[in-house]
């Protein structure tokens, strides 16, 4: 092998080494591994050791950067299927209406504001201002679902967040997406927005699950046959990719995460759809199998994550305005989180983990550099912007991260203190109530 390919397989399996003694220490110390992988990512970056020591140059980083759209999309769909598996259906329905108001107040409230500062304080067009609030509007699923799966809050709970990030996935494409349209095109429509979002989530949703309720079937059929589970991630792409496809336009992630939803509720769809057998194996393979894929896809996200971290072309002025951003990230998320912990019948430890749950990422650093090829040559579209759109969302996905992986730790200890202090006002209980006892000896 040349020193090139022997270079890479050593990054490739000290990254995977890394994701695991990571994961290893979210399990024990419940301190998310998100921060670690992502500033591993950093420091084998072009900016510090990658050019150095050979790692990943400017270079290697422009080859992988080709594909960033394709890796980026197939870790959301894995993600998100991986993370469908995992939720039961009741809590799905019994907390839609939350994740809905989360996810839509959310994006509103960041979007507006991060629009109108950029407009009056930086003289930025108000929608192309508006374009990178839409951009940094969400949270993104796949930092929430594996911090959200592991935190010891109500399954309920963990629904609500894991569905509000996979819709702002969802609405902060359309918004961007339609944004960048009435800018080229001169040409705004609210209906138009309205129906394309519920095409996305209506036309997946259906099809997804559908599709995952007769994979259920075929899976029962090649139950003992090799390579069974295997062909389910060949299924789910398929699926994926054909929602995306004319007429039906829809979203592969939406889709991905029903097609999980259904396959992860085995019992619900025998109970209520089918009198045919469908054996629990299936669900314990897949969940086994796909814990390990989404592993390694969300191990090496992460990292590329902290590789698009480029320090050469950051201005002071870029960090201002991503510390500004997050900085409106938090009000707009306490605020929402204080409305779901009034009106959600949440705990207090449950309202600090929705307020906690406000990274950005896999959907902002896709279309970060979306508006400079759509927009350039455009009045309203100046030279400094691609940089500033691009640095600026970076800051915001690193520190929301950051604030995601400090808030959660922090929550699980208060977690921690609450059962202690309810340990021992029981023990204290079980004490008095024997002093009380008659002695009848």
């Amino acid at each position: 092998m040349d020193p090139g390919t022997i270079t890479a397989f050593l990054a490739i399996g000290s990254i995977i080494f890394i994701g695991f003694f990571g994961n290893a220490i979210f399990n024990k110390f419940r301190i998310p591994d998100v921060l670690i992988l992502v500033l591993l990512g950093m420091i084998i970056g072009p900016d510090l050791l990658g050019t150095r020591f050979g790692l990943v140059t400017t270079e290697i980083l422009d080859s992988i950067n080709q594909f960033k759209d394709i890796f980026l999309s197939a870790a959301l769909v894995i993600i998100l299927f991986d993370g469908g598996l995992s939720l039961d259906i009741r809590h799905v329905w019994e907390s839609m209406k939350f994740s809905v108001f989360l996810a839509g107040m959310n994006f509103i409230l960041l979007a507006a504001a991060v629009s109108i500062s950029l407009h009056y304080i930086m003289g930025i067009d108000f929608l192309v201002a508006l374009t990178l609030g839409s951009i940094l509007g969400g949270t993104t699923g796949a930092v929430v679902i594996p911090i959200a799966r592991k935190m010891r809050i109500k399954e309920r709970t963990k629904t609500m967040l894991i569905m509000e990030s996979v819709m702002t996935d969802v609405l902060v494409i359309v918004a961007t997406l339609s944004l960048i349209s009435v800018i080229k095109l001169d040409e705004f429509s609210i209906w138009a927005i309205i129906r394309e979002l519920s095409v996305k989530f209506l036309v997946g949703g259906i099809v997804g699950f559908a599709a995952g309720v007769a994979w259920l079937f075929v899976l029962e059929k090649l139950r003992n046959q090799p390579l069974s589970y295997m062909i389910t991630v060949a299924a789910l792409f398929m699926v994926a990719g054909f929602v995306e496809l004319g007429p039906l336009n829809s979203s592969g992630a939406v889709a991905a995460l029903a097609f999980g939803l259904a396959m992860g509720n085995r019992k619900f769809v025998k109970k209520r759809l089918t009198s045919l057998s469908l054996t629990a194996l299936t669900d314990e393979y897949i969940h086994y199998f796909h814990t390990e894929i989404t592993f390694f896809v969300r191990t090496f996200f992460f990292v590329y994550l902290g590789l698009s971290f480029g320090f050469g072309t950051f201005k002071a002025e870029h960090l201002v305005v991503g510390l500004f951003i997050i900085a409106l990230a938090v009000v707009a998320r306490k605020f929402t989180a204080n409305c779901a912990f009034k009106w959600g019948d949440l705990t207090c430890s449950e309202g600090k983990a929705v307020f906690a749950m406000m990274p950005r990422g896999l959907a902002a650093a896709v279309l970060a550099t979306l508006p400079a090829t759509q927009l350039a040559g455009l009045e309203v579209w100046t030279d400094d912007l691609p940089s500033l759109f691009l640095n600026t969302t970076l800051i915001v996905i690193l520190g929301t991260t950051v604030l995601a992986t400090i808030l959660s730790f922090l929550t699980e200890r208060d977690i921690d203190k609450k059962q202690t202090k309810d340990l021992r006002t029981r023990l204290m209980d079980d004490v008095e109530q024997s002093d009380l006892k008659p002695d009848y000896e």
